[in-house]
């Protein structure tokens, strides 16, 4: 049986609902334009799907909640090239990487994401085609009833909230008013928020549909941990702003001051940051002056010789010299009555000594 149409006619629910009922298994496959979707079932149950068949949706969801590591994802990968009808997710978890509950769980949450940005399509076509294996079968099982609920309250909800847009920039707030309190998944998402990423590249690393990405994200907004625009921008800005005080004073002591400009050929010497001490004035020293020499003693007659009592010789008569006189020291008194003495000098030299 070959199921198709346009979404004009039939809606997206309609189709479920009689896929559902008649426990059909296969692809739901949806077009518009260049977008294809696919939404999987089994026995009526929905199993998986995508609202771009092109990118790996659930492998990228099992990768951004961090339960692989590389070399466990090159090997899946490895498989994925050389086995196109395997999808990453199923390659992942038949190697062991992903635990079989957390897989399921991840799957089911996958396929509800998918139906919701299905459902926002105004128009395209839809073909079902039978016993179409899908390529990440985890074991999922959802009914119909259930993932249509759940996103018609999603589009309710996404239209009277104020979401940001796909292009918008979030930056973390860096003051904050009271210790924040975050669950694990809000943590996912501050993690990948950097100030430059937009809100479509964040929904595309964390792996998670837009409607958990986004509305997360404004949860965050609301609270006052993240704020819309471009903050490592900003935070520049300031710091090119903070500069201008950082800049050296000119009247600063210890600052380096341009030498002057020196004549052409003639190297500046160089200077010091550190100005040098002045040096500290020297005591005057006292004016010393020279002694005069004393004035030479009257001329002393040669004494006799006088004929020694100590013994004679025979013919000739020991004589002995008599010691010369001391010459006696003139008496201040007497040098300042003396007219050949300098009067001038002689009081210059006195005050002198007394300044010693």
């Amino acid at each position: 049986m070959r199921l198709e149409g346009t979404l004009d006619a039939f809606s997206l629910p309609d189709i479920l609902q009689l896929l559902s009922f008649t426990k059909k298994t296969g692809a739901l496959h949806l077009r518009r334009g260049e977008a294809h979707g696919v939404v999987q079932l089994r026995d009526g149950a929905v199993t998986g799907g995508r609202s771009d068949v092109r990118r790996q949706a659930l492998g990228r969801r099992i990768v951004g909640s961090g339960l692989v590591d590389d070399q466990a994802l090159a090997a899946a990968v490895a498989r994925v090239q050389s086995e196109p009808a395997c999808g990453l997710a199923r390659a992942l978890a038949d190697g062991g990487a992903v635990p079989a509950d957390a897989a399921r769980a991840l799957a089911a949450e996958q396929a509800a994401d998918a139906v919701f940005e299905l459902l926002r399509w105004p128009d395209g076509e839809f073909a079902f085609v039978m016993d179409e294996p899908d390529p990440d079968d985890l074991g999922a099982s959802l009914s119909v009833e259930e993932v249509v609920a759940e996103g018609r309250r999603r589009l309710d909800a996404w239209a009277v909230a104020s979401v940001p847009p796909a292009s918008a920039v979030l930056r973390p707030v860096p003051a904050l008013a009271e210790d924040p309190v975050l669950t694990r998944d809000e943590w996912t998402l501050l993690s990948v928020v950097d100030g430059r990423r937009t809100v479509g590249e964040i929904v595309d690393l964390s792996g998670r549909g837009p409607y958990a990405v986004v509305s997360g994200l404004t949860r965050l907004v609301a609270r006052g941990l993240l704020a819309v625009g471009d903050g490592a921008a900003g935070l520049d800005r300031r710091h090119e702003l903070l500069r201008a005080a950082e800049s050296p004073s000119a009247g600063h002591p210890l600052v380096e001051r341009p030498a002057p400009a020196s004549r052409p050929g003639v190297p500046a010497p160089a200077r010091s940051a550190i100005p040098e001490p002045e040096p500290a004035p020297r005591r005057a020293e006292p004016v010393r002056v020279a002694a005069p020499a004393p004035a030479a003693p009257p001329p002393v007659a040669a004494p006799a010789y006088a004929r020694s009592t100590v013994g004679e010789v025979h013919g000739a008569v020991a004589m002995q010299s008599a010691p010369a006189p001391e010459p006696e020291p003139v008496p201040v008194a007497a040098a300042e009555g003396d007219p050949g003495l300098d009067r001038t000098l002689l009081l210059r030299l006195i005050a002198g000594v007394k300044g010693l």
